[in-house]
């Protein structure tokens, strides 16, 4: 008999019954499991929806991708749709939490392409979790603050539109902070680029993991689409790509029931003892191991 998935699939519920698709989360609601149905929130869970994770006291880590983040006053966690998450059972922070949808951002003429635009959400580019300096929190903290209330309150004129409004501004002070402290100047090409890089490798990642495959779909050389990948993220193409098939495999290893043989053949791997010896040797433990781990 297979064994269950290990990941919990949320998909974005109107449990507040509003009309458009953003929800507030406080950390007392999260920790008495004010969360969807079966549900727990304390192991991890795939949301279909963005998240933000502000966290205003308190110290500790979040889960995200097979990593532990340490966070304390004045952390922002971005956890991008389809991101395996977990939160701690912690009851001396002190946090909000936002979900929202590509649908809200759409509605609200905010953009679909905002997340791309700003990177807070490109986990490839950047780590989920951005530090504020301590003189940053409190304007962050008037905003968050102004978004809560202004979900909770009965409903008026323009709701939805405020939130959206506050919502981006959030975002793209953000975005600016991450600028100035991870920023590095590049060839004015080279994000686009490598962002389109990006789109194929989820298009094509599990039937494809070679350079210069990449490399012809962009119409560039591989020298160039190396280049481009050792300025932007600092290690060759190969590297990233195999990094990436490597998270598909750990992502399809806990949110499956497929079995060894049929996650290999999935991946792209004839013989599924290529697939073990493949993800033994870059993650020093066998796929068998790595989900039984995370029993």
């Amino acid at each position: 008999m297979k064994k269950e998935p290990q990941i919990q699939e949320i998909d974005f519920t109107n449990r507040y019954k509003k009309d458009f698709e953003f929800a507030v989360v406080t950390n007392k609601q999260a920790l008495r499991d004010d969360v969807p149905e079966n549900i727990n929130p304390f192991k991890p869970t795939r949301a279909q929806y963005y998240s933000i994770l502000f966290i205003i006291e308190g110290e500790g880590q979040h889960f995200i991708d097979f990593q532990r983040y340490n966070y304390k006053r004045g952390s922002i966690i971005f956890v991008e749709k389809g991101q395996i998450q977990a939160f701690e059972k912690n009851t001396n922070r002190k946090a909000i939490f936002f979900g929202f949808t590509e649908k809200f951002l759409e509605k609200n003429t905010l953009g679909s392409n905002l997340i791309q635009q700003i990177n807070l959400y490109n986990y490839h580019l950047y780590p989920p979790l951005l530090q504020l300096e301590e003189s940053e929190i409190h304007f962050f903290e008037v905003i968050a603050n102004r978004i809560t209330d202004e979900f909770y309150a009965p409903d008026d004129f323009a709701t939805e539109e405020i939130i959206a409004s506050l919502l981006k501004m959030f975002l793209l002070l953000a975005e600016r902070i991450r600028k100035k402290t991870v920023y590095k100047s590049v060839h004015p090409t080279y994000y686009p680029t490598f962002l389109h890089f990006q789109k194929l490798l989820a298009q094509h990642l599990l039937t494809n993991r070679k350079v210069i495959y990449y490399a012809q779909l962009l119409q560039i050389s591989t020298k160039k689409l190396n280049r481009i990948t050792q300025e932007i993220i600092h290690k060759p193409a190969k590297q990233y790509i195999h990094e990436r098939l490597i998270m598909e495999m750990k992502r399809l290893l806990m949110n499956t029931n497929l079995s060894i043989k049929e996650i290999a053949y999935q991946t792209g791997f004839e013989e599924p003892t290529n697939f073990v010896k493949y993800f033994k040797k870059e993650t020093t433990i066998t796929p068998s191991n790595f989900r039984n781990n995370f029993n």
